[in-house]
């Protein structure tokens, strides 16, 4: 598009008359018109009017008229040659190829498909432990917003590719092109973060995505939506000149020297009364407060000392240390919190915390002891905190109460994940946090409700409901080195902090986990993203594998989010997205050509529960807080639950819908690991009696096998199981004896432990059980009914075990024939 073209699209985007416009450029109207034509070429002079008429940046004028901005002048005229690679470089990430359609759909057809037989899951698995690590650069558009489990885009692009393909395609040769999937319809009724969503989008298939939970369904459809770059830029700018000053006032105070300066960090620490004496006792567990994240090789601390307060830097090898303020010496490392319970120092009692703080009813006060402060020159200095920081502190407590902005004054259920928080006094929650925070929150959601109704502003009501879980008094101080922000979610938990930070809301250029911060690395990255989407290759030339972005092999991103079922259907590439029971959908039968989806885990991380910290802050900025929408994301028919029967049953719900859904051809294809028995025998009960069969099972690196709830077993587990199921009907193996079927089960669960030593990878056992449970399902489904195999798999759990123990100590071996693991399950074949 010429300048000429951009300058009158845009003015009539805008509205604006060819007379009015030339008004505010301040030039003939006449004139204008002739740049419109094409008769005259713009002046710099006007190209800069335009720019602010036009609300575009001049530099994107600039350049479309084929002008360098003054800032790449000099650039060019300092390092030419490096400009000219660079630009060659963004030429590739801006232009993505048409692509072809990958042959005849096949979804709908008897075979097998590639992921049935050939999938690369090791070679895929070495690109996924790449993104695995940086998950929100590699894949940014599932990452705007805080979801539990987000599983990683590289796997489900390669897992809708081995479902649209037959067997004996080159999954990762196609996985690297630019290939379109104009014809199969993906649906994920547990879409989470919309990871499968948009895989498949950007894959060109016909998406529907669903979930129970209004959190997960908002954030993906917001995260979807056709998101104007220059207008988001522009909505940020109002925040920026209105709520941003005012925000940033709150966090105003002086550095050592006297002088004027912003706080980064505010510090508190929780007190509770002695129950014998009600003497104060703040609840450090150590007096050291600030270390860097690696200690080791920066040993610097900073340490509140136990008897003035004052803080002062110390080294971290420190036993013993001396106050400069009051040459008072104590251990910097103690603290009167050990464990469940706080030592008194007046009277010398020792009581127990947790017991404490429910039997006042409410939640433990918060004292501010220290800040972290940013100099007008750009560095840093932690100081106490000073009288005039408690009377700012108290004066925003007092602008709180006069403005009285809208919060969730929403009562905590009882829940697996929140007893904790209610054990510790907390009831709403709005308690989570200050009452500072609650004014800097109420002064930008104001801001943003007062912007004009668009994609744009909801997408900056979710940014700042991710922000809120970095400025809360569940957050906690991570130090320098990283992010300095721990979130209030690092542990899947909702866990009081005795000692937690009280950030700048709004943000500086030093600030970790702000609205400023998140909007350039969370926001804008992702509509970058979306703009141009790229894949992650691996770059071997260094020795050990680097990630490296592949652009031009999708479409951009984005599309009008359906809300319901069309009466003529879904047009090809339409995105479907609903918030409801999975297990009751207004899918027409036999309309879906493959499920692929990750369920929920039962025994662990109860999403609703957690998702009620978001979701009671959308109702009051989407407008649904006087409507019949609950206060809750908890419903009966989430599929989560403590007790393996319950969670099979709901589980099993949802997959006979999926069943009706889904056509006679079709896959469903889920993610699932676990490392306890209960946990496979739950997951088989739902598969089988919901009237599918597992016909093969594909190992692959999962997300970091750090992250939660992986730590739930001795050794962590690394590997996801793509769980690869058809229909009773379209199951065309014959029955086997159980014996052969587990030996056959240890001839494929060795192949593929070999296919990952192969390339490097040494497995857990933990990691091998998973392989071993899973192969052993796929082979015993075969020609049985759903009770006959579930029995069947329930009686070879002890050969499973016995089984991955030894293929486990055979890694890197000569390993066994197959024959000679351990097979004797000590039940008659004939029983089945």
């Amino acid at each position: 598009m010429t300048i000429h073209d951009v300058i009158k699209t845009r003015r009539e985007q805008l509205g604006l008359s060819l007379r009015a416009a030339a008004s505010r450029c301040r030039i003939d109207p006449a004139h204008l018109s002739r740049v419109e034509s094409g008769a005259t070429p713009p002046s710099e002079t006007l190209l800069a009017r335009l720019a602010g008429v036009l609300e575009i940046p001049f530099d994107e004028l600039l350049l479309i008229a084929g002008r360098l901005p003054p800032s790449l002048r000099q650039l060019v005229e300092k390092a030419p040659h490096q400009v000219a690679a660079a630009l060659t470089d963004l030429a590739g990430m801006m232009v993505a190829e048409s692509g072809e359609s990958y042959g005849e759909a096949v979804l709908g057809e008897p075979g097998i498909r590639a992921i049935e037989d050939g999938f690369p899951f090791e070679y895929l698995s070495d690109i996924a432990e790449v993104e695995s690590w940086r998950k929100e650069v590699w894949r940014p558009i599932y990452h705007t917003h805080k979801w539990w489990a987000q599983r990683l885009g590289s796997v489900f692009r390669a897992v809708i590719l081995g479902c649209a393909t037959p067997k004996g395609t080159a999954v990762m040769d196609l996985y690297a092109s630019a290939v379109k999937l104009p014809g199969p319809v993906i649906y994920d009724p547990f879409m989470g973060s919309g990871t499968t969503i948009g895989e498949a989008h950007k894959l060109g298939c016909t998406v529907i995505g669903r979930d129970i939970n209004p959190v997960a369904w908002r954030v993906v459809r917001t995260a979807l939506a056709p998101i104007d770059r220059t207008r988001l830029l522009n909505l940020f700018a109002q925040l920026e000149a209105t709520a941003a000053p005012r925000i940033r006032a709150l966090h105003a105070s002086r550095d050592g020297n006297g002088e004027p300066c912003d706080v980064l960090y505010w510090f508190w620490v929780k007190q509770l009364d002695c129950p014998e004496c009600s003497t104060p006792v703040d609840l450090f567990s150590s007096r050291i407060f600030a270390k860097h994240a690696y200690v080791k090789k920066h040993p610097g601390v900073q340490v509140i000392c136990a008897h003035c307060g004052e803080v002062f830097p110390a080294k971290f090898t420190d036993q013993l240390v001396r106050c400069p303020a009051c040459q008072q010496t104590f251990d910097p490392h103690a603290g009167p919190a050990v464990g469940a319970s706080a030592h008194c120092g007046h009277c010398g009692s020792r009581f127990p915390i947790a017991k404490t703080a429910r039997a006042q009813g409410e939640p433990p006060r918060h004292r501010l002891y220290a800040k972290l402060v940013l100099r007008a020159d750009g560095t840093k200095e932690y100081l106490r905190a000073t009288p005039a920081d408690e009377a700012a502190y108290q004066d925003a407590c007092h602008a709180f109460e006069v403005l009285a902005p809208p919060i969730p004054q929403v009562e905590i259920q009882s829940g697996y994940n929140t007893r904790q928080v209610l054990n510790y006094g907390y009831r709403r929650w709005d308690q989570f946090f200050n009452s500072r925070q609650l004014l800097a929150i109420g002064l930008l959601a104001g801001a943003i409700g007062d912007l004009p109704t668009c994609a744009e502003r909801d997408a900056l009501f979710i940014l700042l409901s991710g922000v809120l879980e970095f400025n809360n008094l569940f957050a906690s101080y991570k130090g320098e080195g990283t992010g300095a922000v721990r979130h209030m979610f690092s542990h899947h938990v909702l866990k009081p902090e005795r000692t937690p930070i009280e950030a700048n809301l709004w943000g500086t250029s030093k600030s970790s986990g702000s609205f400023l911060n998140l909007f350039q690395s969370r926001l804008l990255r992702a509509v970058d993203y979306k703009a141009a989407p790229f894949e992650i290759t691996l770059d071997r030339s260094a020795g050990k594998p680097a990630g490296r972005k592949l652009f031009g092999k999708s479409r951009p991103m984005g599309a009008d989010v359906l809300d319901a079922w069309p009466s003529s259907g879904l047009a090809p590439g339409a995105v479907y997205l609903s918030c409801g029971d999975s297990a009751a959908t207004d899918l027409p039968d036999r309309s879906v050509d493959a499920v692929v989806t990750d369920p929920p885990f039962y025994d662990n991380v109860h999403y609703s529960e957690l998702a009620d910290f978001f979701h009671v802050w959308h109702r009051l900025w989407f407008g649904e807080a006087d409507a019949e929408t609950p206060d809750t994301t908890r419903h009966p028919r989430e599929v989560q639950d403590t007790e393996s029967d319950r969670f099979s049953d709901k589980l099993k719900g949802v997959f006979t819908e999926c069943h009706r859904a889904l056509k006679d051809e079709g896959l469903l294809v889920f993610s699932y690991h676990h490392s306890r028995e209960d946990g496979w025998t739950s997951v088989a009960a739902s598969v089988l009696g919901a009237g599918f069969r597992l016909v093969q099972a594909q190992p692959v690196k999962a997300e970091m096998s750090v992250a939660m709830p992986k730590l739930a077993a001795k050794s962590p587990i690394d590997l996801d199981v793509l769980m690869v199921c058809r229909k009773v009907a379209a199951d065309r193996r014959p029955l086997v004896a159980v014996e052969k079927a587990l030996e056959a089960a240890a001839t494929a669960a060795t192949e593929k432990v070999r296919r990952f030593n192969s390339t490097g990878r040494h497995l857990s056992l933990n990691d091998v059980r998973i392989v071993v449970y899973s192969q052993a399902l796929v082979e015993l489904c075969a020609g049985r009914t759903a009770a006959d195999g579930l029995v069947a798999f329930e009686h070879v759990l002890d050969g499973c075990a016995s089984m991955s123990q030894q293929i486990h100590k055979e890694q890197g071996k000569q390993v066994q024939t197959p024959a000679s693991y351990p097979t004797d399950i000590g039940v008659q074949a004939s029983l089945f």
